[in-house]
Parts: C-alpha cells; sequence; structure tokens
C-alpha cells in the first residue's frame, strides 16, 4: 500500500514539475529543513535573461 501511495505522490510531483514548466513559473519547496526555489528547465527559457532573485522575475513578467 505505501509503494502505490509513494508512487502517486510522485506522479503528482512531476506533473506540478511539468505544469510550472509549461507555465514558466518557479517552484518553492521545503528539503531538509531549507527553503528552496527551483526553476524547472524549458528551452523556451533560456532566451530570457532572469537574475538570481524571485522577486525581480516576477517584475520582467
Amino acid at each position: 500500500m505505501q509503494r502505490l501511495i509513494d508512487e502517486g505522490v510522485r506522479k503528482a510531483q512531476y506533473r506540478l514539475w511539468q505544469r510550472a514548466g509549461a507555465a514558466r513559473q518557479s517552484l518553492v519547496v521545503c528539503r531538509g529543513g531549507k527553503i528552496m526555489e527551483m526553476v524547472p528547465d524549458v528551452d523556451q527559457w533560456v532566451e530570457d535573461s532572469f537574475s538570481g532573485d524571485p522577486l525581480a522575475r516576477r517584475k520582467q513578467r
């Protein structure tokens, strides 16, 4: 049963990652007690020049 739950969680995370990439958004997650901003790798993003500041990215959109 736990295996099925873990598989469902992984699928949901993958779908969220795909959605964020398609919408050109970043994800904020907590890993190991640290808050991290993750940016999905999407070919369309290569042409954009974003700074490391998440607020600056939002202002440029």
